[in-house]
């Protein structure tokens, strides 16, 4: 049986941007850099306090560890930019700690799941405020995909 790729994924609100938050669960765990979601989301105020990431409508995280270091791939989603038929064109930011990085790679399978999901979600959902809320709408995903536990 597949083990999905993350935990629940959260919301939150850094400045005026919108963030939908996955940590990623896999071999590497998560508990070993951040005791808790309190703690990934300072981790996120100092990631976006030390960097400037204010482009787009909001953004989809994911949060995960490599070796020990705090891992954050940033979705950034302008909702401006669109491929015809397609949707929007996203671009993607890849931080090592608090520093930006081309080393590590982004998004491996399940992320681009999540993605594709996450986009599914907000085109069905009526309301885009509703769409940002994890508390009020969660993307659909497959049997043993779907994320499960809560991160805490």
């Amino acid at each position: 049986m597949q083990t999905p790729g993350q935990y629940i994924p959260f919301s939150y609100k850094i400045n005026a941007m919108d963030l939908n938050v996955y940590p990623v669960l896999d071999e590497n765990p998560l508990k070993d850099i951040f005791k808790n979601e309190d703690e990934i989301i300072d981790h996120l105020k100092q990631l976006y306090s030390k960097n400037d990431l204010d482009e787009g409508r909001y953004h989809i995280l994911f949060v995960w560890n490599l070796n020990g270091n705090r891992m954050t791939d940033v979705w950034v989603h302008k909702l401006e930019n669109w491929s015809e038929g397609c949707g929007p064109l996203l671009e993607v930011k890849t931080f090592e700690n608090l520093e930006e990085t081309s080393e590590a790679g982004i998004a491996s399978g399940d992320s681009i799941m999540a993605l594709g999901r996450e986009e599914e979600l907000r085109r069905n959902t009526e309301s885009f405020e509703d769409y940002l809320d994890r508390s009020k709408v969660m993307p659909e995903f497959m049997d043993g995909f779907k994320p499960n536990k809560k991160f805490e």
